[in-house]
This record gives C-alpha cells, structure tokens and sequence, in this order.
C-alpha cells in the first residue's frame, strides 16, 4: 500500500501512536501501574523505543547504499582502466 494512503489520514508519526494504542488494548500490556497510567506510560514507551529501531534501521540503510554506491563507483573506475590500458 503506498504511503500517500497514509498520509491522507494522518502522518506516520501520529499513526505509529494509533497503532501503539491498538497493540496496547489488544495485549492489555501496562508499565509500572496497573490503571490508566500503565497504558498511557507503556503507549510513549512503545512510541519512543519502535523510533529508536526506525531511527537505527534507517542509519543502517544509508549506510549500505552509501557502501554501494563506493564500490559501484570504484567497479567503474576499474573497468575504464583496463580498457585504458
């Protein structure tokens, strides 16, 4: 499903929270209290740590195409020097 789906509803920041809550109600999952504060703490813990893995995967990301793009550059150079020679 493309993201502009998504985007006409709401944002992706605003829809990880919606999604945080659904988990959260479906698993009945608190953090530190056993009433309403459980939720709303274990809802901005899930938030918080599922954008620390997005932040990680997408600096994981940039990296490898940053690699890619290094050797692709340097299979290039090397193939121009052999027809060179």
């Amino acid at each position: 499903m493309p993201p502009q789906v998504f985007l006409s509803v709401t944002c992706e920041y605003c829809f990880s929270h919606y999604v945080a809550a659904a988990f959260l109600i479906l698993t009945r999952f608190k953090l530190l209290y056993d009433d309403w504060r459980g939720y709303l703490i274990a809802l901005f813990a899930l938030v918080w740590v599922a954008n620390q893995y997005m932040s990680v995967y997408n600096h994981l990301r940039l990296d490898i195409k940053h690699e890619q793009i290094e050797i692709h550059a340097k299979q290039k150079d090397l193939s121009q020097d052999r027809k060179a020679a």
